[in-house]
């Protein structure tokens, strides 16, 4: 159907410039940072990923990451129509192996990492690396507007090597730990919510600054220059586009309040992803950490549970377990999955999410952490089969409001 719908629009991924992104962590941060870096250098661009879809600056809501494949070649024609002139898209694992993309035609195509998740569908990581690698294979040794097309790895993940093996096309490396990646980043260090870092490239140095914190923000943020330079712009102009990226909604999203602890809200929700966060806000100045986490999604890949249960009491103060979608599952049998690799007991369960968060705020004291991690923007909680309007931050400013009238 896809093949078809991409004749049936005339070929609309031919007349744009395509980013493709796939990895397990880090797809929507580098989505919307290579968005930014597009359109802060003046050019008119798309976006499809986890949180909406946008065409220019209309936003479209969504429920999975990539669209179905007629509704994905409909997106991109319209980008077309409106005189978009890239586009940047989250590629994920179910996409490819459901063959949503084919028919697109990218320009280059993004490695963030491959950790443990979507079991549920794929049953082992070799599988799970397979699929993700389709993003690559596919890209092929054509030309596309008289440029060869380009492979952007992380070449700190151990799989990107497997990867470059069967990639026809022409292949940027960017990481932290090798050295002899085209792009790398050292010197790394954050301050008050800031980060800098030495960026090498070509025998030259580049400083850079964001406001993302966390080294695992460094590989989104040099994944995003490399993106930048394989569209041709200028490094310079990629650093100074970066100094105007705020962040995106529920990733390292703080919240603004006049409460005397800070309140993080992250997508975290695989260990990976939970692990990096906790790194990140351990090394800032904070009285205890208290985090609030769901169960990674019931009827969905339980085998993470133990891990990220363990990584959020290690590394916590504090733990509230809580749910996020927990479909036709029970919180106490995912709470009981989440607590087996641990012998820590720092862990309170509170099965309403709303009541689990005014439950961290009554407890947070001066310069705490208040992590609430799992849903980031997500739109909605599924509960059973039904899918249920839920905004975290709305219902953080709701409770803020509240407290504050006492």
């Amino acid at each position: 159907m896809g093949l078809l719908a991409n004749v049936l629009y005339k070929y609309p991924s031919e007349k744009l410039f395509m980013v493709g992104i796939t990895g397990t962590n880090g797809k929507t941060t580098t989505s919307y940072l290579i968005n930014h870096i597009f359109e802060t250098c003046d050019m008119k661009t798309g976006l499809i990923g986890t949180i909406h879809h946008k065409i220019g600056n209309r936003i479209i809501p969504t429920k999975n990451t990539t669209p179905i494949s007629v509704d994905l070649q409909g997106f991109l024609n319209e980008m077309v129509v409106e005189n978009c002139k890239c586009c940047v898209m989250e590629v994920s694992s179910h996409a490819l192996a459901l063959d949503r993309v084919l028919g697109c035609d990218f320009d280059c195509a993004i490695f963030t990492n491959l950790s443990h998740e979507h079991l549920e569908l794929h049953k082992t990581m070799e599988n799970y690396a397979n699929t993700k690698e389709l993003l690559f294979t596919q890209l092929g040794h054509n030309l596309k507007n008289g440029k060869l097309k380009t492979a952007i790895l992380n070449s700190d993940d151990e799989y990107s090597k497997k990867y470059a093996e069967h990639i026809p096309s022409e292949i940027i490396t960017y990481g932290i730990n090798d050295k002899n990646a085209d792009f790398f980043a050292d010197n790394i260090s954050f301050d008050d919510w800031k980060m800098r870092f030495d960026l090498h490239f070509l025998d030259e140095v580049y400083k850079v600054e964001t406001n993302l914190v966390g080294v695992f923000n460094v590989y989104n943020v040099l994944a995003g220059i490399c993106a930048g330079y394989v569209k041709g712009i200028s490094i310079q102009d990629i650093i100074e586009a970066l100094k105007s990226f705020s962040g995106v909604s529920g990733r390292m999203e703080i919240v603004q309040s006049n409460e005397n602890f800070k309140i993080i809200i992250d997508f975290a929700h695989t260990p990976d992803g939970l692990t990096n966060v906790l790194e990140t806000l351990n090394k800032v100045p904070h009285n205890r950490i208290i985090t609030l986490i769901g169960h990674s999604g019931g009827n969905r890949d339980s085998s993470m549970r133990p891990d990220l249960g363990k990584i959020a009491l290690e590394n916590s103060d504090e733990v509230i377990f809580t749910s996020d979608n927990p479909r036709h599952e029970s919180i106490s049998k995912i709470v009981s999955e989440l607590v087996s690799n641990c012998d820590k007991n720092n862990y309170t369960v509170v099965e309403d999410r709303k009541k689990a968060i005014e439950y961290a705020f009554e407890i947070g004291r001066e310069n705490d952490i208040v992590l609430l991690a799992g849903k980031g923007a997500e739109p909605y909680q599924v509960i059973g089969d039904e899918y249920f309007p839920y905004s975290e931050i709305e219902t953080v400013k709701e409770i803020i409001k509240n407290r504050n009238k006492f």
